[in-house]
């Protein structure tokens, strides 16, 4: 139910490849809009080319926040981002400028929404330490079928391959006996909408290879040797960086269609995953701007489109 009190926000998600950043700037430039991405790869600095980093040029003007906010070097979690975009929405806010939230981490995305606390949270350092140690001993496997069985409801919304959100639920659970679900505090403060950007699965196939085929002719293969001194860091699960870090000598064609097939496998995963998750949602083809911009007229009460 909307509240007059509650900042208006928008996010506008989806696939890899579908178009949201250009989409938002559209949206920012009707609507007196300024951006926060919602990436957990653009967050750093120097990995351009690879996460499809909007340039100044392509900003046109419009304010642009958290990318380019780390080294890549750094571990940043989804906590840290609901905190530092809660500041960001804020500031825009205060400017009289509706917040429009673009990205395809769908898991910043409900961060940010549910009003979820995660900076608040039970942590103990020794616990995570031991927890990691276990992870590199024992493998990621038996850390995930532990959380399962301690905190079923977690383990579902967590890919049993991501070892370091699974650390932290345990984390939770170990320091303070309950699930994260119950230890992590909710406090819903926006009135949001995400829209979810779509297009038929072949046509995003399409998109994806061609996309991935430019990087690679735009220099994806220098940007990434440059930065093969964060090759054991969080900034380097980002597609294309791992394949062609661990494949150097792979044929060039071989490797396109790796990273490729890999973007395509991730498009899956995300399209899945904005299925589910509970947030205020309607989908739209992105193909179809004027329903796009209908849709955010009808939400913020513009009676000008």
């Amino acid at each position: 139910m909307v509240q007059a009190h509650r900042i208006k926000a928008i996010a506008l998600v989806g696939c890899t490849a579908v178009g949201k950043s250009e989409t938002a700037v559209k949206l920012a430039k009707r609507f007196n809009g300024a951006i926060i991405g919602a990436d957990s790869m653009q967050i750093y600095r120097g990995f351009d080319i690879g996460t499809g980093k909007i340039t100044k040029a392509e900003q046109n003007g419009i304010y642009h926040g958290m990318i380019d906010i780390v080294d890549g070097d750094a571990e940043f979690s989804v906590g840290e981002y609901a905190e530092r975009a809660t500041k960001e929405i804020a500031n825009i806010a205060e400017q009289g400028k509706l917040p429009i939230i673009v990205g395809g981490t769908g898991l910043y995305v409900n961060a940010l929404f549910s009003g979820c606390n995660f900076g608040d949270a039970p942590k103990d350092n020794n616990i995570r330490t031991a927890l990691k140690i276990s992870s590199h001993l024992l493998g990621g496997d038996l850390l995930y079928k532990l959380l399962k069985n301690a905190d079923e409801r977690s383990a579902v919304k967590i890919s049993r391959n991501d070892v370091k959100r699974t650390i932290r639920a345990l984390e939770i659970f170990a320091v303070s006996g309950k699930p994260k679900s119950s230890a992590v505090k909710s406090n819903q403060v926006y009135d949001d909408l995400s829209i979810v950007l779509t297009l038929p699965r072949e046509l995003m196939y399409e998109r994806i290879n061609a996309r991935v085929k430019k990087m690679f002719d735009d220099g994806l293969m220098a940007e990434v040797k440059s930065l093969l001194r964060f090759k054991n860091k969080q900034s380097f699960q980002a597609l294309g960086y791992k394949q062609i870090a661990e494949n150097e000598d792979m044929p060039i064609d071989e490797l396109i269609e790796l990273v490729s097939r890999k973007t395509r496998n991730y498009a899956k995963r995300q399209t899945t995953y904005f299925k589910n998750v509970p947030l205020n949602k309607i989908f739209i083809d992105a193909r179809d701007y004027n329903e796009i911009e209908t849709a955010v007229a009808r939400f913020i009460g513009d009676n000008n489109g």
